[in-house]
């Protein structure tokens, strides 16, 4: 299957930023475009201009200038604007992070991969930051 358009959504923690290095690795030998997702649930926070800077200072330190990257900034429920984007822009994979959550933590937050999982129109591909695991607990 070849990938053209990658959609990966960030909350701006390890894992997310992991799923980019993930989803920029993709797109070097697909040839394929990433678009770039923040999705804030906090309306009274959401600060569309400094969401977009916070992606591309996100992507400066991961993404060679030798691709191209959409920034998109947005707000309501991330597994919905996630899914809608993934839908209306004609993306066809979604790679995004998870922090790992188990048992009491996860049952009652939830898990925002998890639904998009359920939920997307198109593939998702779900990373988690390996950085502090050693070989023995993987």
């Amino acid at each position: 299957m070849l990938f053209t358009r990658l959609l990966v959504p960030v909350d701006f923690s390890e894992p997310s930023t992991e799923a980019l290095r993930l989803a920029v690795s993709i797109a070097m030998r697909e040839g394929a475009r990433i678009t770039l997702l923040h999705v804030d649930n906090d309306v009274h926070v959401f600060n569309e201009a400094g969401a977009v800077g916070a992606l591309h200072r996100l992507a400066g330190g991961v993404v060679p200038s030798s691709l191209h990257i959409e920034m998109l900034a947005d707000q309501g429920d991330p597994a919905l604007r996630i899914n809608h984007h993934a839908a209306a822009g004609g993306h066809d994979l979604v790679v995004m992070g998870t922090h790992g959550k188990k048992g009491l933590e996860r049952i009652v937050m939830g898990s925002v991969a998890e639904q998009v999982i359920r939920t997307a129109p198109i593939p998702v591909l779900v990373t988690h930051d390996r950085s502090g695991e050693t070989p023995e607990s993987i």
